[in-house]
């Protein structure tokens, strides 16, 4: 596979690098030095005698140089290692803090309180930078908050040196931010929102069409987050690639009339690739939906230009290119769930082209994406959910046509598309219930063991080796 995909193997040597960085740090420095000038001796022997050394010894250095690039960037780029990191500014938690940040999300609601993503500008006065997760008391005035707010908190901070928690309704508003495309974005959502709200659709199933086309969750009742969740389709409800993936097919079934010739490939690639970014923009342009948006944007255009580049290599080069510029982007959630769902996608590919029938390619493509995933759900939410495939196979089809119409409501709220909505929410709705209540639908597991996670990792990407060397006809 990495001979069809070149990339992909240097992708890989690039993670394990910065993974690697990340680990031997936290052990010891001297050992991260060593580590780098025997990398730096093994760099100058590939140089001198990369004639003399075998293809695959020769191949075995190149990652592992890779590995120190990896390595470098991640230690040069993280912002924990940065003198002004905002946990370098606090002596002491016996008094509060003055906190000059600004909000890199819009606050969405947690069980008891607002939670948003912020980049600190300064404390107490001293410039400052690093990540925070901001946590706000449940109040009318909160729900005001939008994303690119600078924000003054007056608080006691605490938490570990990569995510802080704060807990505190004493701040005031600095500066709004209105001119950049993020925040023109998250407007544009907004006013979307407002505009679904105020249709003819009773309040539970318009949060439903909320979270699955506008990844709003704010309006979801507890009992249908649990369902989704315990049925294992809790991704229906944030936009992914999953999301762009279907808004780019959906494009593609739309232009079946138009040939298969070069023009033809042109005029279907551009309406493809105009979908996938005015979606993005509609719903609010999250880092992790322009990543899906690059990924398939490069798909198209490898499409419309009649190249056979494997998608593992585009996927693998739009890896290289986000880890290159954010090094700490490997330990985002986000991140990881979007790489792994569509490296699942594009293993299990040859399957899933050979399906005719739109159904049970769509459930193909969304079961792919779960079992690729698996292993980071339950590495860091600590749960299973066994009934996963049935959920995919019946209620992902439905999802996009959720997708399609709940556009269309967006477009036109009126009582007709309403009542289209209606009945694809309905059915949804009583099978994610009934699926979420079957015995054993949702395990916890408390502490994961490593060995849990590498075995159920092999047994992945086993079964999806699998799919992707058996033929299948429909």
């Amino acid at each position: 596979m990495t001979q069809r995909a070149p990339l992909l193997g240097v992708a890989l040597a690039l993670i394990a690098g910065i993974a690697a960085q990340h680990w031997l740090s936290a052990v010891s420095t001297v050992v991260w030095w060593w580590i780098m000038a025997a990398t730096a001796l093994l760099v100058g022997i590939v140089v001198v005698a990369k004639r003399q050394l075998g293809s695959w010894l020769f191949l075995v250095s190149l990652w592992m140089c890779v590995m120190a690039v990896g390595a470098t960037l991640g230690r040069s780029r993280d912002p924990l290692y940065a003198p002004a990191h905002w946990s370098r500014c606090i002596t002491t938690q016996e008094r509060p803090l003055s906190v000059d940040l600004r909000l890199t999300t819009t606050p969405m609601p947690r069980e008891r309180s607002y939670m948003a993503k912020a980049e600190v500008i300064n404390v107490d006065g001293q410039p400052a930078c690093g990540d925070i997760n901001v946590y706000f008391k449940k109040e009318s005035a909160t729900r005001q908050l939008r994303y690119g707010d600078r924000l003054q908190i007056n608080t006691h901070m605490g938490g570990d040196r990569r995510i802080l928690y704060t807990t505190s309704n004493h701040y005031s508003i600095l500066e709004r931010d209105s001119t950049s495309l993020r925040a023109r974005s998250e407007a544009i959502r907004l006013r979307l929102l407002r505009r679904m709200q105020r249709g003819p659709l009773v309040p539970r199933e318009t949060a439903v069409a909320e979270a699955v086309t506008l990844g709003w969750r704010a309006d979801l009742e507890p009992e249908t987050r649990d369902a989704f969740r315990n049925a294992g389709i809790a991704h229906l409800l944030a936009v992914s690639g999953l999301h762009v993936g279907l808004v780019a097919g959906m494009l593609g079934v739309l232009c079946f009339a138009i040939p298969r010739e070069r023009k033809g490939r042109m005029v279907r690639g551009v309406v493809q690739l105009i979908g996938v970014w005015g979606f993005t923009m509609l719903t609010g342009s999250a880092p992790s939906t322009v990543r899906a948006a690059l990924m398939f944007s490069l798909f198209i255009v490898s499409d419309i230009l009649g190249r056979r580049t494997p998608k593992l290599n585009l996927l693998a080069a739009t890896a290289v290119i986000t880890l290159a510029s954010r090094p700490m982007l490997l330990f985002d959630v986000g991140w990881q769930l979007s790489y792994s769902a569509v490296a699942g996608i594009l293993i299990a590919r040859p399957v899933i082209v050979l399906w005719r029938n739109l159904f049970w390619r769509a459930a193909t493509v969304s079961t792919s994406a779960t079992l690729a995933t698996m292993p980071v759900t339950l590495a860091v939410f600590h749960r299973i959910q066994p009934w996963f495939l049935i959920a995919n196979v019946v209620i992902v089809p439905l999802a996009g046509v959720i997708l399609a119409l709940s556009l269309a409501y967006m477009a036109v709220p009126c009582h007709i598309t309403a009542w289209m909505l209606h009945w694809p929410l309905v059915a949804t709705g009583w099978l994610t219930n009934h699926i979420s209540m079957l015995p054993m639908a949702s395990v916890e597991i408390s502490e994961p063991q490593p060995w849990l996670l590498v075995v159920l990792s092999a047994a992945v990407i086993a079964m999806l080796l699998a799919a992707r060397s058996t033929k299948i006809t429909s």
